[in-house]
């Protein structure tokens, strides 16, 4: 069972990424040579020595700043050793982990490509070191993907370097040059994602062999998308709550998304009971990301990172993922939406009365002493909250005062996504159950 940190640890981990945090808004916003340290104190709250007592000096609190990027550039595009990936395929993993990192943490992205003169002080020069290491490091594994590519037939002879280099520019550039950069923040990004969808056709459209496009499923599913359109006015949109750093840190690849729809419980008519009874499992394409893990799998690998069953009846797994798909029994709605949409894709969703939730949802550790539905949780767990207490943990209790009922008028849609699934899971997941209930007369 994984050990949890002391509160004094988690108080140090606290300050050092505020600290981080403002540095990192700092450096970006007034340059290297402008930013101050007092400044930067005072937008973390914290006094000016604790800066240096912490990093030693300006150099060294950047040099920190790049390390940390470089780690979680690091986690997001670790491979996945036990997926057997064709070489084209993990070129577009690669462009998948990337775009992820770029979208969930844009600043952290910028801080890596930024250019940099020769600093003259030790220690920044190796941070600004390993930094172009690391980016160089991922460019030569595409290179070599490329070349291993043409020698299977999946793309033409090219020169693979200088194609490596050219998408690497590429990527990087539209992750955080221009305006479509700088306004995608977490869960606002769906501009951004438009752009990188259409790059990929384009690169896509480049290398892939006749035989890739005949045989492989992953780029036909590329080329043959259709890029993303405004949605007409009302239409909910998805959004990826904010997550603790202290979760972020435990769990890199862990979101939270949500969705708002104007629904409330009623009875299941029978076209969407035909619909449960004859629902089959059936996974969505991954286009960009992670490919081939089973998604309930998934799911019971991440409840035992947290240390618990995965097959007791407190978190039953499967029944959440698979609920009642095949039931002829309705359970009015929402539950039988979620469940036709869990048995579409594998994702469980959650409900809630959007209006007794007191603000957004977000994801963070149970507090001690903290309870959710009047079950006691273990400090450290990971919980969805509002702003004044935890409402639900992922795959157990609930608040019953949050549960939506024919009273609701609006309801709170949330899905967690963990390592090994891929983001269109999460939206088609999330957009099956939002327009059954969108569809659904009240």
């Amino acid at each position: 069972m994984e050990v949890l940190p002391t509160r004094r640890e988690r108080r140090r981990a606290r300050t050092l990424n505020a600290i981080l945090d403002a540095a990192e808004r700092h450096f970006l916003e007034r340059g290297y040579e402008e930013a101050k340290v007092d400044a930067i104190a005072a937008d973390a709250d914290v006094a000016v020595g604790s800066i240096y007592n912490y990093f030693g000096s300006k150099d060294g609190l950047y040099a920190a700043a790049l390390d940390r990027a470089v780690e979680l550039f690091e986690l997001y595009m670790a491979g996945e050793p036990e997926l057997e990936l064709s070489a084209f395929e993990q070129v577009l993993d690669t462009a998948g982990r990337l775009a992820r990192f770029a979208r969930e943490h844009p600043g952290q992205m910028r801080l890596l490509c930024l250019p940099h003169s020769a600093p003259a002080h030790a220690e920044l020069a190796g941070a600004l070191s390993r930094a172009a290491d690391a980016l160089a490091v991922h460019e030569r594994r595409t290179a070599a993907l490329l070349e291993a590519a043409s020698r299977q037939g999946a793309a033409p002879s090219v020169d693979a370097r200088d194609t490596a280099a050219f998408l690497w520019a590429a990527w990087k550039g539209a992750l955080t040059l221009g305006p479509r950069a700088e306004r995608a923040a977490p869960g606002r990004d769906r501009e951004l994602q438009s752009l990188l969808e259409a790059g990929l056709r384009v690169v896509v459209g480049g290398l892939a062999s006749d035989a890739a496009r005949r045989r492989d499923a992953t780029v036909r599913a590329i080329l043959e998308g259709v890029p993303h359109k405004s949605a007409p006015a009302g239409t909910p949109a998805l959004q990826r709550a904010p997550v603790a750093t202290e979760l972020r840190e435990r769990f890199p690849e862990l979101s939270l998304w949500t969705a708002v729809v104007d629904a409330g419980a009623r009875a299941t008519p029978a076209a969407i009971e035909r619909r449960l009874v004859s629902g089959k499992r059936a996974h969505a394409p991954a286009a960009i990301g992670i490919h081939g893990e089973s998604t309930p799998w998934a799911y019971k690998v991440f409840v035992r990172r947290l240390g618990m069953d995965p097959d007791s009846p407190q978190t039953a797994v499967d029944a959440l993922v698979l609920r009642r798909a095949g039931s002829t029994e309705p359970h009015g709605l929402p539950d039988d939406a979620l469940a036709i949409a869990a048995a579409e894709t594998g994702v469980p969703i959650l409900a809630f009365d959007a209006d007794r939730l007191e603000g957004e949802l977000w994801l963070r550790s149970a507090r001690d002493g903290e309870q959710v539905g009047g079950d006691a949780v273990a400090s450290g767990t990971p919980v969805l909250a509002d702003d004044r207490r935890a409402v639900a943990t992922p795959f157990g209790a609930r608040e019953r005062a949050t549960e939506v009922t024919r009273a609701t008028a609006r309801t709170a849609l949330a899905a967690l996504q963990v390592k090994g699934i891929a983001d269109v899971s999460i939206e088609q997941a999330l957009w099956t159950a939002i327009e059954i209930l969108r569809d659904v007369p009240a």
